[in-house]
């Protein structure tokens, strides 16, 4: 099975880190596994309290919970509400054998108070979510800044959503895969909004910069009513499909709005960016450095996100993985794979006009015909045919049609001796099995730290 962006990008944003220098870079953390995220590592939101902030967490954690040192509220969070592992069920709060939802408080005295929240059993999470999340905005000080992580559970599977978001798009979806899907996301845009509206009437929203990015890609796959289109590829993979994922910032403080910023940026750059803000505002201010936050891989982009300079980032690591024996690096317009990227079908457009099953989106080893998507006598289709080498300019080319690297062997090279510049700081994975202690037989029935350290 491939990586885990969904996973990895989670510690790209806490720590301002490619994964793989963390050893943090294959599959991902599974319930009952005794590792997580180092706690030597200084997070985004222990940067953020160093500022004066109140910091609060909303959603998934999913960086480890083998000990409670590896918990938010051990983390720089003055309180978590949500779960600690990577999926759950939205109405049950359950991931396999366990129950998963939780209230954390971190206390004065630096201990956690955490709670077992057994009565958000039934109800749909988005409606918890947003719940809390406002509440934190309504009872919030504002004689200090407020920092709120709100990586909300949806989209993600099992798909479960209320009837009344399904019964919204009516006839006009026949599929009812792609019917609850997309009312999902419509869930997820009231819990958004419900954000927003909290921020307005506590009157906060002039001073917000409200950040909302995803993950990765849908992952390729039926029966889930999801298309990356135009895309190559989907979730688990380093296509466009996997990595390439929808994002927008709104703030009253942008000296510009409404814009399209198509500025190379990346995951890891939120900390530095956010960190600087929060230590020296968002005013030229060239006396002021911000934090010292030592040997990170992102960069202050926030002169770049307001459109006042172009960005500080030429490059970015995708990934690199010892275990599968890939990597994927991206330079300029280009990016270049090393060993097998993953499943690098495309996905078909969802049809409106036309009768369309659920069957009708599944993948395809040849791109769809369209304005955006040519096919191409250069393709390379990913399978055991595919080079060790390949590259595309992701620029001209970000479906990824034309695989590029025999009239480019120039930048292949560069690219490859970059690349082996990020894999001598590379660490070697350190997942572990399933520790037997973690039965949530052995807490009531709850997911819980069962280790003193790990």
């Amino acid at each position: 099975e491939f990586g885990k962006q969904w996973y990895q990008r989670r510690v790209r944003v806490m720590t301002g880190k490619y994964p793989s220098r963390l050893g943090l870079n294959h599959m991902t953390i599974y319930k009952g596994q005794p590792y997580g995220l180092w706690t030597n590592q200084t997070l985004i939101s222990d940067y953020m309290a160093a500022a004066g902030y109140a910091v609060h967490g909303v959603g998934k954690w999913h960086l480890g919970y083998c000990s409670w040192d590896h918990t938010p509220c051990s983390r720089g969070f003055d309180s978590f509400y949500g779960y600690y592992n990577g999926h759950e069920a939205y109405y049950t709060k359950m991931n396999g054998e366990g129950y998963d939802f939780r209230h954390d408080i971190r206390e004065k005295d630096g201990s956690i108070n955490s709670t077992v929240v057994w009565s958000a059993n039934t109800t749909y999470s988005s409606y918890l979510y947003a719940d809390r999340a406002t509440k934190v905005i309504s009872t919030h000080d504002k004689s200090k800044p407020l920092f709120l992580y709100f990586p909300i559970q949806s989209v993600h599977s099992p798909q479960e959503v209320p009837q009344e978001y399904k019964d919204m798009y009516g006839d006009s979806i026949r599929s009812d895969f792609r019917k609850s899907l997309l009312a999902m996301v419509t869930a997820l845009d009231d819990a958004a909004g419900a954000v927003v509206t909290a921020l307005k009437e506590a009157d906060m929203w002039q001073d917000t910069i409200f950040i909302f990015f995803s993950d990765n890609g849908g992952p390729l796959a039926k029966n889930i009513g999801q298309t990356n289109y135009p895309l190559r590829g989907g979730k688990y993979s380093y296509w466009e499909g996997g990595i390439r994922s929808a994002s927008f910032l709104h703030s009253p403080l942008l000296p510009t709005g409404g814009t399209i910023n198509q500025e190379l940026f990346h995951v890891t750059d939120w900390l530095p960016t956010l960190t600087h803000i929060a230590h020296c505002g968002i005013e030229e201010n060239p006396g002021c450095t911000g934090p010292d936050l030592g040997d990170i891989d992102g960069v202050n982009q926030w002169p770049a996100v307001a459109g006042l300079s172009p960005s500080n980032r030429t490059e970015f690591l995708v990934n690199i993985d010892q275990k599968l024996g890939n990597a994927a690096l991206r330079m300029g317009p280009w990016k270049l794979f090393e060993g097998p990227p993953g499943d690098g079908r495309w996905s078909p457009p969802y049809n409106l006009d036309e009768e369309q099953s659920t069957d009708d989106l599944t993948p395809s080893d040849d791109p769809t015909p369209s304005d955006d998507v040519t096919p191409s006598q250069e393709n390379e289709v990913e399978g055991e045919e595919a080079p060790k080498i390949q590259l595309f300019d992701v620029e001209s080319d970000p479906c990824e049609t034309r695989e590029v690297s025999k009239k480019n062997p120039e930048v292949v090279k560069e690219m490859l001796e970059r690349l082996e510049y990020h894999k001598s700081r590379a660490v070697w994975p350190i997942n572990r099995g399933t520790d037997p202690a973690s039965n949530p037989e052995n807490f009531r029935g709850a997911w819980t730290p069962w280790l003193e350290t790990c």
